[in-house]
């Protein structure tokens, strides 16, 4: 009884599928594979969202050896809205790599936001105005 082999993957010379073509596919599966494994081992920046514009914080918590901080504590709490009437608390924790990103800051506030960074008992209190850097980048040292 003879197995069934597609016509395309037969070769015309005799009954044996063609090696380049499983070769081919077999190497395209693979590079495919290894694609979504490389995807899926970046390590991905803490991101809170708060939803009221379009501006944004980064921040790098570091030590005062230059290390990054893991699990540093940034907290924002701001009011916005007619008469200051909602308020807004959020807080991001820092990747191995001393790394968090608010997202959806308010592009005009009343008042400058200050982020609070923590990291055991040493605190710093950073200070932004979306008004005149609405994509801010912080590097933060605690000694």
């Amino acid at each position: 009884m003879r197995e069934f082999i597609p016509g395309f993957l037969r070769n015309r010379r005799s009954d044996r599928p063609r090696l380049g073509v499983l070769l081919i596919f077999g190497l395209a599966v693979l590079s495919l594979a290894a694609g979504q494994l490389y995807a899926q081992g970046k390590p991905k920046i803490p991101t809170v969202d708060a939803g009221v514009g379009s501006c944004s914080a980064d921040f790098v918590v570091r030590d005062g050896n230059n290390k990054p901080l893991y699990n540093a504590s940034i907290d924002l709490t701001f009011r916005y809205g007619l008469f200051n009437l909602h308020k807004v608390s959020l807080e991001a924790f820092t990747d191995s790599n001393g790394r968090a990103h608010f997202k959806g800051l308010p592009d005009a506030p009343k008042n400058p936001l200050a982020f609070d960074v923590r990291y055991g008992d040493r605190q710093k209190t950073q200070t932004d105005n979306p008004l005149y850097t609405c994509k801010a980048s912080y590097d933060v040292v605690l000694p």
